[in-house]
């Protein structure tokens, strides 16, 4: 499927759509905080710090305090749904366009960063 606006999705379709952690990606839980851990291992950086040039193994990527609990949320048996619920539930300023903002973020985790991937 497709990356869809939500204005396109029903509840019924957002029940049914579930993602899971990527296994291969590497991540930090401190004081409710996400940090995303990803290797710098392409051959040219490879090639670069053998030349001695600073180039870092890892970067790392904080999560906000609302990325780190949708990422927290995502186990492979949550639906994009039941993510929205607990969201709003604890963050009720997010309540509004909740599932369309959820529905892009998600979205960006998988097609952008691939740190979650689409199991149904």
């Amino acid at each position: 499927m497709k990356t869809r606006d939500k204005h396109q999705l029903t509840d019924d379709e957002l029940r049914e759509i579930v993602f899971e952690k990527n296994p291969r990606v590497d991540y930090e839980l401190k004081q409710g905080i996400i940090t995303i851990i990803k290797p710098q291992d392409h051959w040219i950086q490879r090639f670069f710090r053998k030349l001695n040039f600073k180039i870092p193994e890892n970067t790392y990527l904080d999560l906000d305090e609302y990325g780190s609990f949708v990422f927290q949320q995502v186990n492979g048996k949550r639906s994009v749904y039941e993510i929205g619920q607990n969201l709003g539930h604890k963050f009720t300023e997010a309540n509004e366009h909740l599932y369309s903002r959820l529905w892009l973020y998600l979205n960006h985790l998988e097609e952008n960063e691939q740190i979650i991937k689409r199991i149904s």
